[in-house]
């Protein structure tokens, strides 16, 4: 593995980066604001809704690593558009299943947006027949979501219509939305989306989605802490900033080690989603999850408490930063979901 962005890998974050901050949130008020439509249209002309995208050999136009930049840059500017969930992770299901052009078409060029109907604890895709009360996760402007069909080891992908009942429901986080399904969808709303996936095509969609999540979390952890220590700069209290209290700087240092070692976790999975055996991938990928989960509750809260009380107001975007993250921790399995399934895939499993 080359721990090294290549020149183009910079200037893509480079470039994700402008585009993030042209579309993210500095306040709780921009969540009002900001031009969605616009942000998604940019993001298009700037070829990065189909990086995930198959060329004629069936490899994607970009790897992990470069998907896991453009993420990171989303998640530090909190931007509120389902680049994860349609973008990425609907575009790479599809393109493994096998769908048809079309499809994949409209989600590159921007024309239509595809969410992910996850189970209610928001742990795994759901299948076809437990779609009552699923809920569609990344669906802003969505018109579809995928879920799971057939048998377990070789699964097939449908794609569900989401109507007017779809209602939108509350959650932690402010930034994506979900929506939640009415009951069983009828027959002719639901499409097959291509024949079924391996277990190794299947391996790699999950170990892609971790990563992509946990690059999400390091984003906006990263740009929360740097934006707190800047305040304690300013910050006075008993005549000095409060970033000159011993305590503070404790806080401040022990939640950048635990951000930095989970940005190392993440660089690795990205590396490994396209390098590696996809089981191999997948543990990778979960260790990215689990590592990057736990410091999502335990910097979070850092952030939260080195603001004092303005951070735990509604005026103050540090509670953003929580929410979303917290979201993150959830999808697809939380930190201790995803030890135990190390722990069965390195020591077999105890069930």
């Amino acid at each position: 593995m080359l721990a090294l962005l290549t020149e183009e890998q910079e200037m893509l974050q480079e470039i994700a980066a402008q585009l993030a901050q042209s579309m993210g949130l500095t306040n709780p008020s921009d969540l009002e604001k900001v031009d969605r439509a616009k942000g998604w249209a940019a993001l298009a002309d700037a070829g990065l809704l189909g990086l995930r995208a198959r060329d004629d050999q069936g490899n994607p136009t970009a790897s992990g690593v470069e998907v896991a930049l453009v993420v990171e840059e989303l998640g530090a500017a909190l931007a509120p558009l389902p680049y994860s969930g349609s973008a990425v992770l609907a575009t790479e299901l599809l393109s493994l299943a096998g769908a048809p052009d079309a499809w994949l078409a409209e989600l590159t060029d921007g024309s239509a947006r595809c969410a992910l109907l996850l189970t209610e604890d928001l742990s795994r895709l759901a299948r076809a027949d437990e779609l009552a009360g699923a809920l569609a996760w990344d669906a802003d402007g969505a018109t579809h979501g995928l879920a799971l069909t057939g048998a377990a080891d070789a699964p097939g992908v449908v794609r569900v219509a989401l109507g007017d009942a779809w209602a939108p429901v509350e959650g932690a986080d402010l930034t994506r939305v979900l929506r939640r399904a009415p009951g069983a969808p009828s027959a002719d709303q639901i499409e097959e989306a291509g024949g079924p996936l391996t277990a190794g095509q299947f391996n790699s969609w999950l170990a892609l989605a971790l990563t992509v999540v946990s690059a999400d979390i390091v984003g906006a952890l990263k740009q929360g802490l740097e934006q707190v220590v800047a305040y304690t700069k300013e910050r006075v209290q008993y005549g000095v900033p409060v970033g000159s209290f011993q305590a503070v700087q404790h806080l401040c240092a022990e939640a950048l080690v635990a951000v930095e070692a989970s940005a190392s976790t993440v660089k690795y999975a990205s590396w490994a989603v396209d390098e590696l055996d996809p089981a191999e991938a997948l543990v990778a990928a979960r260790t990215a999850k689990a590592y990057s989960g736990i410091t999502a509750r335990t910097v979070a809260e850092t952030i939260m408490q080195v603001y004092g009380g303005i951070g735990q107001t509604w005026e103050h975007i540090a509670h953003f930063v929580a929410r979303r993250t917290y979201l993150d921790r959830a999808l697809f399995g939380d930190d201790a979901l995803k030890l135990s399934a190390i722990a069965d895939a390195r020591l077999g499993s105890h069930s």
